[in-house]
Protein backbone atom coordinates (compact mmCIF):
# COMPACT_ATOMS: atom_id res chain seq x y z
CA UNK A 1 0.00 0.00 0.00
CA UNK A 2 2.07 2.99 0.74
CA UNK A 3 5.27 3.38 -0.48
CA UNK A 4 7.72 5.43 1.76
CA UNK A 5 11.64 5.42 1.72
CA UNK A 6 12.09 5.92 5.21
CA UNK A 7 16.23 5.91 4.50
CA UNK A 8 17.19 6.91 1.13
CA UNK A 9 16.64 5.82 -1.97
CA UNK A 10 20.00 4.56 -3.68
CA UNK A 11 18.94 5.19 -7.71
CA UNK A 12 19.08 2.15 -10.01
CA UNK A 13 18.93 3.80 -13.30
CA UNK A 14 18.97 2.14 -16.38
CA UNK A 15 21.18 4.22 -17.78
CA UNK A 16 25.47 3.83 -18.73
CA UNK A 17 27.55 3.31 -15.72
CA UNK A 18 28.26 7.29 -15.27
CA UNK A 19 24.47 8.05 -14.13
CA UNK A 20 24.23 5.08 -11.67
CA UNK A 21 27.23 7.20 -10.13
CA UNK A 22 25.56 10.30 -10.44
CA UNK A 23 22.67 8.72 -8.73
CA UNK A 24 24.26 7.18 -5.97
CA UNK A 25 25.93 10.48 -4.88
CA UNK A 26 22.42 11.85 -5.02
CA UNK A 27 20.88 9.21 -2.94
CA UNK A 28 23.89 9.91 -0.02
CA UNK A 29 22.70 13.71 -0.55
CA UNK A 30 19.06 12.72 0.63
CA UNK A 31 20.30 11.35 3.47
CA UNK A 32 21.82 13.91 4.95
CA UNK A 33 18.97 15.98 5.98
CA UNK A 34 17.36 13.24 7.84
CA UNK A 35 20.21 11.37 9.47
CA UNK A 36 20.48 15.09 11.06
CA UNK A 37 17.07 14.86 12.34
CA UNK A 38 17.58 11.66 14.22
CA UNK A 39 21.27 12.49 15.93
CA UNK A 40 23.92 14.12 15.74
CA UNK A 41 27.01 12.67 13.56
CA UNK A 42 28.40 9.86 14.88
CA UNK A 43 32.27 9.65 14.96
CA UNK A 44 34.23 7.19 14.04
CA UNK A 45 36.78 5.36 16.60
CA UNK A 46 40.28 4.51 15.63
CA UNK A 47 39.56 0.91 15.87
CA UNK A 48 36.92 1.52 13.52
CA UNK A 49 37.84 1.16 9.74
CA UNK A 50 36.42 4.35 8.05
CA UNK A 51 33.76 2.96 5.03
CA UNK A 52 34.67 4.12 1.51
CA UNK A 53 31.85 5.74 0.21
CA UNK A 54 30.89 2.76 -2.09
CA UNK A 55 30.60 0.83 0.78
CA UNK A 56 28.34 2.99 2.41
CA UNK A 57 26.21 3.50 -0.47
CA UNK A 58 25.86 0.05 -0.57
CA UNK A 59 24.68 -0.63 2.90
CA UNK A 60 22.71 2.18 3.03
CA UNK A 61 20.80 0.35 -0.35
CA UNK A 62 20.26 -2.64 1.50
CA UNK A 63 18.97 -0.62 4.38
CA UNK A 64 16.81 1.65 2.60
CA UNK A 65 15.08 -1.53 0.85
CA UNK A 66 14.20 -3.08 4.08
CA UNK A 67 13.09 0.54 5.34
CA UNK A 68 10.48 0.64 2.15
CA UNK A 69 8.91 -2.53 2.96
CA UNK A 70 8.23 -1.94 6.35
CA UNK A 71 6.98 1.36 5.83
CA UNK A 72 4.79 -0.47 3.28
CA UNK A 73 3.77 -2.52 6.03
CA UNK A 74 3.45 0.33 8.29
CA UNK A 75 1.12 2.50 5.90
CA UNK A 76 -1.17 -0.87 5.54
CA UNK A 77 -1.41 -1.36 9.55
CA UNK A 78 -2.52 2.28 10.06
CA UNK A 79 -5.37 1.87 7.11
CA UNK A 80 -6.51 -0.80 8.79
CA UNK A 81 -6.72 0.58 12.42
CA UNK A 82 -8.48 3.37 11.32
CA UNK A 83 -10.92 1.29 9.48
CA UNK A 84 -11.20 -1.23 12.67
CA UNK A 85 -12.02 1.95 14.57
CA UNK A 86 -14.76 2.60 12.42
CA UNK A 87 -16.16 -0.17 12.92
CA UNK A 88 -15.43 -0.66 17.16
CA UNK A 89 -17.94 3.10 16.44
CA UNK A 90 -20.47 1.23 14.76
CA UNK A 91 -20.51 -2.14 16.84
CA UNK A 92 -20.76 0.07 20.33
CA UNK A 93 -23.79 2.19 18.86
CA UNK A 94 -25.18 -0.89 17.52
CA UNK A 95 -24.94 -2.86 21.69
CA UNK A 96 -26.34 0.79 22.91
CA UNK A 97 -29.53 0.46 20.57
CA UNK A 98 -29.86 -3.14 21.52
CA UNK A 99 -29.40 -2.50 25.38
CA UNK A 100 -32.19 0.46 25.36
CA UNK A 101 -34.58 -2.02 23.25
CA UNK A 102 -33.57 -4.50 25.43
CA UNK A 103 -34.03 -2.43 28.81
CA UNK A 104 -37.24 -0.94 27.76
CA UNK A 105 -39.03 -4.60 27.20
CA UNK A 106 -37.94 -5.80 30.02
CA UNK A 107 -39.68 -2.90 32.08
CA UNK A 108 -42.64 -3.68 29.85
CA UNK A 109 -43.52 -7.06 31.18
CA UNK A 110 -42.48 -5.80 34.88
CA UNK A 111 -45.10 -3.23 34.67
CA UNK A 112 -47.61 -6.00 32.84
CA UNK A 113 -46.74 -9.01 35.81
CA UNK A 114 -47.34 -6.00 38.78
CA UNK A 115 -50.25 -5.01 36.69
CA UNK A 116 -51.90 -8.62 36.68
CA UNK A 117 -50.91 -9.31 40.50
CA UNK A 118 -52.26 -5.94 41.88
CA UNK A 119 -55.79 -6.25 39.58
CA UNK A 120 -55.95 -10.52 40.61
CA UNK A 121 -55.98 -11.78 37.62
CA UNK A 122 -55.41 -15.28 39.01
CA UNK A 123 -58.57 -14.75 40.55
CA UNK A 124 -60.18 -14.03 37.61
CA UNK A 125 -58.97 -17.22 35.75
CA UNK A 126 -60.33 -19.16 38.34
CA UNK A 127 -64.04 -17.60 37.54
CA UNK A 128 -63.71 -18.44 34.29
CA UNK A 129 -62.88 -22.12 35.22
CA UNK A 130 -65.96 -22.23 37.51
CA UNK A 131 -68.31 -20.62 35.78
CA UNK A 132 -71.64 -22.53 34.08
CA UNK A 133 -71.79 -20.54 31.54
CA UNK A 134 -70.56 -22.45 28.26
CA UNK A 135 -70.24 -19.11 26.56
CA UNK A 136 -68.94 -17.18 29.40
CA UNK A 137 -66.39 -19.94 29.56
CA UNK A 138 -65.80 -19.85 25.75
CA UNK A 139 -65.48 -16.28 25.51
CA UNK A 140 -63.20 -15.94 28.60
CA UNK A 141 -60.99 -18.90 27.55
CA UNK A 142 -60.20 -16.94 24.02
CA UNK A 143 -59.22 -13.84 25.43
CA UNK A 144 -57.11 -15.30 27.61
CA UNK A 145 -55.46 -17.00 24.63
CA UNK A 146 -55.19 -13.49 23.22
CA UNK A 147 -53.15 -12.38 26.06
CA UNK A 148 -51.22 -15.68 26.56
CA UNK A 149 -50.20 -15.44 22.99
CA UNK A 150 -49.29 -11.81 23.28
CA UNK A 151 -47.37 -12.15 26.31
CA UNK A 152 -45.22 -15.32 24.61
CA UNK A 153 -44.52 -13.22 21.91
CA UNK A 154 -42.98 -10.40 23.95
CA UNK A 155 -41.08 -13.06 25.46
CA UNK A 156 -39.59 -14.12 22.51
CA UNK A 157 -38.56 -10.52 21.42
CA UNK A 158 -36.94 -10.54 24.57
CA UNK A 159 -35.09 -13.41 24.03
CA UNK A 160 -34.28 -12.02 20.54
CA UNK A 161 -33.08 -8.70 22.08
CA UNK A 162 -30.62 -10.49 24.78
CA UNK A 163 -29.35 -12.45 21.43
CA UNK A 164 -28.95 -8.85 19.64
CA UNK A 165 -27.21 -7.20 23.17
CA UNK A 166 -25.04 -10.73 23.32
CA UNK A 167 -23.80 -10.28 19.58
CA UNK A 168 -23.08 -6.66 19.79
CA UNK A 169 -20.77 -7.20 22.74
CA UNK A 170 -18.91 -10.40 21.71
CA UNK A 171 -18.52 -8.31 17.75
CA UNK A 172 -17.46 -4.93 19.86
CA UNK A 173 -14.65 -7.41 21.86
CA UNK A 174 -13.67 -8.93 18.69
CA UNK A 175 -12.71 -5.17 17.08
CA UNK A 176 -10.92 -4.39 20.50
CA UNK A 177 -8.51 -6.94 20.26
CA UNK A 178 -8.22 -6.33 16.25
CA UNK A 179 -7.63 -2.54 17.28
CA UNK A 180 -5.32 -3.22 19.93
CA UNK A 181 -3.27 -5.92 17.76
CA UNK A 182 -3.15 -3.72 14.71
CA UNK A 183 -1.61 -1.13 16.88
CA UNK A 184 0.81 -3.27 18.38
CA UNK A 185 1.81 -3.56 14.39
CA UNK A 186 2.08 -0.33 13.93
CA UNK A 187 4.56 0.26 16.76
CA UNK A 188 6.78 -2.58 16.19
CA UNK A 189 6.55 -1.41 12.37
CA UNK A 190 7.73 2.38 13.39
CA UNK A 191 10.74 0.93 16.13
CA UNK A 192 11.90 -0.97 12.98
CA UNK A 193 11.87 2.01 10.88
CA UNK A 194 13.48 4.39 13.23
CA UNK A 195 16.45 1.49 14.35
CA UNK A 196 16.99 1.50 10.61
CA UNK A 197 17.31 4.96 10.26
CA UNK A 198 19.89 4.68 13.47
CA UNK A 199 21.70 2.45 11.31
CA UNK A 200 21.94 4.99 8.63
CA UNK A 201 23.06 7.67 10.82
CA UNK A 202 25.84 5.56 11.59
CA UNK A 203 26.86 5.15 8.07
CA UNK A 204 26.30 8.62 7.29
CA UNK A 205 28.96 9.04 10.42
CA UNK A 206 31.59 7.20 8.78
CA UNK A 207 32.22 9.21 6.05
CA UNK A 208 34.15 11.84 5.87
CA UNK A 209 33.72 15.47 7.27
CA UNK A 210 34.20 16.46 3.88
CA UNK A 211 32.33 14.31 1.89
CA UNK A 212 29.07 15.04 4.35
CA UNK A 213 29.53 18.63 3.75
CA UNK A 214 29.45 18.98 0.28
CA UNK A 215 26.62 16.25 0.00
CA UNK A 216 24.48 18.39 2.22
CA UNK A 217 25.29 21.67 0.13
CA UNK A 218 24.01 19.70 -2.85
CA UNK A 219 21.12 18.54 -1.07
CA UNK A 220 20.11 21.87 -0.06
CA UNK A 221 20.63 23.60 -3.75
CA UNK A 222 18.26 20.51 -4.67
CA UNK A 223 15.72 21.10 -2.39
CA UNK A 224 15.81 25.09 -3.32
CA UNK A 225 15.09 23.75 -7.22
CA UNK A 226 12.54 21.00 -6.31
CA UNK A 227 10.45 24.52 -4.36
CA UNK A 228 11.20 26.94 -7.18
CA UNK A 229 9.11 24.82 -9.36
CA UNK A 230 5.37 24.38 -7.45
CA UNK A 231 3.12 25.75 -9.25
CA UNK A 232 5.01 25.61 -12.53
CA UNK A 233 2.85 23.17 -14.65
CA UNK A 234 1.08 23.60 -17.98
CA UNK A 235 1.41 20.69 -19.61
CA UNK A 236 -1.44 18.72 -21.47
CA UNK A 237 -2.99 16.87 -18.81
CA UNK A 238 -6.77 17.69 -18.59
CA UNK A 239 -9.56 16.70 -16.53
CA UNK A 240 -9.44 15.19 -13.24
CA UNK A 241 -5.90 14.47 -14.44
CA UNK A 242 -4.97 18.17 -14.42
CA UNK A 243 -5.68 18.32 -11.18
CA UNK A 244 -4.28 15.63 -9.52
CA UNK A 245 -0.61 16.70 -11.06
CA UNK A 246 -0.96 20.51 -10.14
CA UNK A 247 -1.58 19.69 -6.60
CA UNK A 248 1.47 17.65 -6.95
CA UNK A 249 3.37 20.32 -8.30
CA UNK A 250 2.49 22.54 -5.90
CA UNK A 251 3.75 20.09 -3.07
CA UNK A 252 7.47 20.41 -4.67
CA UNK A 253 9.72 20.92 -1.87
CA UNK A 254 8.15 19.23 1.06
CA UNK A 255 10.04 17.04 2.97
CA UNK A 256 9.31 13.64 3.06
CA UNK A 257 8.40 11.94 6.68
CA UNK A 258 7.67 8.59 6.72
CA UNK A 259 3.70 7.82 7.29
CA UNK A 260 2.86 11.62 6.63
CA UNK A 261 -0.09 12.59 4.01
CA UNK A 262 0.42 16.45 3.99
CA UNK A 263 -0.22 19.06 4.18
CA UNK A 264 3.24 19.70 5.00
CA UNK A 265 4.85 16.79 4.42
CA UNK A 266 4.47 13.48 2.72
CA UNK A 267 5.81 10.42 1.94
CA UNK A 268 5.42 8.15 -1.78
CA UNK A 269 1.86 7.03 -1.56
CA UNK A 270 0.81 9.66 0.94
CA UNK A 271 1.60 12.18 -1.86
CA UNK A 272 -0.31 10.38 -4.67
CA UNK A 273 -3.70 9.65 -2.40
CA UNK A 274 -3.80 12.96 -1.97
CA UNK A 275 -2.90 14.24 -5.06
CA UNK A 276 -5.76 12.02 -6.20
CA UNK A 277 -8.31 12.98 -3.41
CA UNK A 278 -7.69 16.60 -4.54
CA UNK A 279 -9.48 15.15 -8.14
CA UNK A 280 -11.98 13.32 -6.32
CA UNK A 281 -10.87 9.93 -6.29
CA UNK A 282 -10.65 7.96 -3.37
CA UNK A 283 -7.24 6.03 -2.80
CA UNK A 284 -5.63 4.14 0.01
CA UNK A 285 -2.80 5.16 1.89
CA UNK A 286 -0.16 2.42 0.48
CA UNK A 287 1.17 1.73 -2.92
CA UNK A 288 0.31 -2.16 -3.55
CA UNK A 289 -3.07 -1.08 -2.64
CA UNK A 290 -3.08 1.64 -5.59
CA UNK A 291 -1.69 -0.57 -7.59
CA UNK A 292 -4.99 -2.68 -7.53
CA UNK A 293 -7.30 0.05 -7.30
CA UNK A 294 -5.93 1.41 -10.50
CA UNK A 295 -6.29 0.38 -14.22
CA UNK A 296 -3.15 -1.19 -15.42
CA UNK A 297 -0.88 1.12 -17.57
CA UNK A 298 2.18 0.09 -19.68
CA UNK A 299 5.39 2.52 -19.35
CA UNK A 300 4.78 3.11 -23.42
CA UNK A 301 0.59 4.36 -22.85
CA UNK A 302 1.46 6.36 -19.75
CA UNK A 303 0.05 9.93 -19.74
CA UNK A 304 0.42 12.95 -17.04
CA UNK A 305 -1.53 11.51 -13.95
CA UNK A 306 -1.05 8.38 -14.19
CA UNK A 307 0.64 6.55 -10.96
CA UNK A 308 4.00 4.79 -11.53
CA UNK A 309 4.73 2.06 -9.18
CA UNK A 310 8.11 0.14 -8.30
CA UNK A 311 8.40 -3.60 -6.87
CA UNK A 312 5.83 -6.33 -6.69
CA UNK A 313 4.33 -6.15 -4.41
CA UNK A 314 4.49 -2.08 -4.99
CA UNK A 315 6.82 -0.54 -2.47
CA UNK A 316 7.09 2.69 -4.42
CA UNK A 317 4.91 4.97 -6.28
CA UNK A 318 4.90 8.54 -7.92
CA UNK A 319 2.87 10.27 -10.20
CA UNK A 320 3.76 10.65 -13.92
CA UNK A 321 4.40 14.04 -15.38
CA UNK A 322 5.23 12.98 -18.97
CA UNK A 323 8.81 13.28 -20.22
CA UNK A 324 10.12 10.16 -18.57
CA UNK A 325 9.67 12.19 -15.50
CA UNK A 326 7.53 11.86 -11.68
CA UNK A 327 7.23 13.73 -9.03
CA UNK A 328 7.56 11.64 -5.88
CA UNK A 329 8.50 11.85 -2.48
CA UNK A 330 11.51 9.38 -2.22
CA UNK A 331 12.80 8.82 1.32
CA UNK A 332 13.61 10.52 4.44
CA UNK A 333 16.23 13.40 4.80
CA UNK A 334 14.53 14.13 0.74
CA UNK A 335 12.17 16.12 -0.76
CA UNK A 336 8.52 16.21 -2.85
CA UNK A 337 10.83 16.46 -6.31
CA UNK A 338 11.06 15.96 -10.31
CA UNK A 339 12.94 12.83 -11.37
CA UNK A 340 13.30 10.18 -13.68
CA UNK A 341 11.10 7.20 -14.11
CA UNK A 342 13.96 5.33 -14.68
CA UNK A 343 15.92 6.70 -11.64
CA UNK A 344 14.28 3.91 -9.90
CA UNK A 345 14.58 -0.06 -10.11
CA UNK A 346 11.64 -2.04 -10.49
CA UNK A 347 9.26 -0.51 -12.38
CA UNK A 348 6.33 -2.75 -12.33
CA UNK A 349 3.54 -0.57 -14.45
CA UNK A 350 1.51 2.38 -14.34
CA UNK A 351 -2.19 2.53 -12.87
CA UNK A 352 -4.76 4.71 -14.37
CA UNK A 353 -7.55 5.91 -11.13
Amino acid sequence: MATAHPIVALARPFGPLGSLRRMRRLAVVGLVTALAAVAAPVTTTSAAPQLTLGQALARIDALNTQAEKITEAYDAARDQLAVIRRQQGVASDDLKRDRSVLAAMQVKIGQQANFAYRNGDLAGISSVISSSDPQTFLDSTSLLDVVARNQAAQLVSVEAAHRAVDGATTLLKAKATAAAQTLAAISADKAHIETLLQQAQMLYGSLRAADRARLAAERAAEAATASSERFSYNGPASGRAAVAVRFAYAQLGKPYVYGASGPSSYDCSGLTMRAWGAAGVSLSHNAAAQQSETRYISYSNLQPGDLVFFGNPAYHVGIYIGGGRMIAAPHTGDVVKIESVSAHGGFSGGGRP
